[in-house]
């Protein structure tokens, strides 16, 4: 506590010299000491008050202040990558980052100038392509401006209190038999259809499926061990590579009949076109089970747009799908859809599915109008 001449407390960093001025001064948050000199106590006091508000509100550390794209490389590279991040996850940060951040020209707005309008701007225009990029803009500003406010570079999170309004939910379904005996009727590539199959009877992902290699594939023991899936790296090289599945654990999916068909005979022709180099050995095209007439890797959107032609090429044939709309999730959710209504425990489908509880496989299941109407009979006896 600083004393006048006449021996009085001033208060906490306040004094008066000799002279009969008096003297405030303090430390701010980036380590450098602040002086005020005035003969009127009262306007010293005000202006002292003042900094160290000032001070707080701005947040400058010692280690200085940061621009939105320094922060954010910091973000990614201390705390994101150390904490088992797959590289596919942080490409994903990083696509979203780059088309909304800094194309825009946003990087180098400092972080202390940031405001809950700014924000809500940045988002809404993301949400103009679609309500899944404006979530993901919106994750990423709040995880990283969370952590600058911890570490007192800002005042608050700006980012915490802007909302996207939640469009109306859209129903998932699952197929009718009758909806895939006319999807496959169209599809007029083999590989293809062979893929659609796949999935109506594994559950697998469209990723697991694109990165199904020789390795996880046991038909004499009639099961597939699913470890990886297939992601595409948006590096100079731009390559495929595999990584971690989504919960990042493996599973064991039994092979039926229909499965083992299909496995069976693409991986005998796999073998003719690759000889004995087909286990492993080669890039990673001559891992996988399933690769494009080029014997190239399949991309993602490539199947996507095959398979919607054979959807529309349905559609213009006068067939109207009971299913509002087809994907390769549709297929995920028409196999668990079709397990459970066989009589199979929601605990065995969520290990198939590779799901972390029930309560996420239970939203995937759809009863059919028959097994409804299968269902609601039992209603006499009750």
């Amino acid at each position: 506590m600083g004393k006048d001449l006449r021996n009085k407390e001033l208060g906490l960093g306040i004094s008066q010299r000799k002279d009969g001025v008096y003297v405030a001064r303090f430390t701010n948050r980036a380590g450098k000491r602040i002086f005020f000199c005035d003969t009127n106590l009262s306007l010293l006091r005000r202006k002292f008050e003042k900094a160290k508000v000032e001070d707080y509100e701005n947040r400058s550390v010692a280690s200085g202040s940061y621009t939105l794209k320094e922060w954010y490389n910091f973000w990614i590279k201390n705390y994101k990558i150390p904490n088992e991040v797959t590289p596919q996850y942080i490409e994903h940060l990083n696509a979203t980052f780059n088309k909304y951040i800094l194309l825009k020209d946003r990087g180098n707005i400092d972080l202390r100038d940031l405001r809950n309008i700014d924000i809500q701007l940045m988002v809404n225009e993301a949400k103009e392509n679609s309500i899944s990029a404006s979530r993901n803009l919106l994750s990423i500003l709040k995880q990283m401006l969370e952590l600058a406010y911890e570490n007192d570079l800002i005042v608050k999170n700006p980012a915490k209190s802007v909302h996207i309004k939640k469009p109306k939910r859209k129903s998932t379904e699952s197929m009718s038999r009758k909806d895939e005996k006319m999807l496959l009727k169209h599809i007029s590539s083999q590989q293809v259809r062979d893929m659609v199959l796949m999935m109506l009877n594994t559950g697998l992902r469209i990723s697991e499926l694109l990165g199904l290699s020789f390795d996880e594939v046991n038909l004499e023991e009639r099961y597939i061990e699913i470890g990886h899936q297939l992601s595409y790296k948006r590096n100079e090289e731009r390559e495929y590579i595999f990584t971690q599945t989504k919960n990042k654990k493996k599973r064991i999916i039994p092979i039926n009949d229909v499965t083992f068909e299909i496995l069976n005979r693409v991986i005998k022709k796999r073998e003719k076109q690759l000889g004995k180099t087909y286990r492993g050995k080669g890039a990673i095209s001559d891992q996988l089970v399933f690769v494009t007439v080029y014997g190239d890797a399949y991309c993602r959107s490539g199947f996507n747009s095959t398979l919607n032609y054979s959807i529309n090429k349905t559609l213009k044939s006068g067939y109207e799908f009971e299913c509002p709309r087809l994907s390769p999730h549709i297929f995920r959710h028409t196999f668990a859809t079709r397990c459970l209504e066989a009589g199979m425990s929601p605990n065995t489908v969520s290990s198939l599915l590779g799901h972390g509880t029930i309560r996420m496989t239970l939203s995937y299941v759809h009863n059919s109008p028959e097994k409804f109407k299968e269902d609601t009979s039992l209603l006499n006896r009750i």
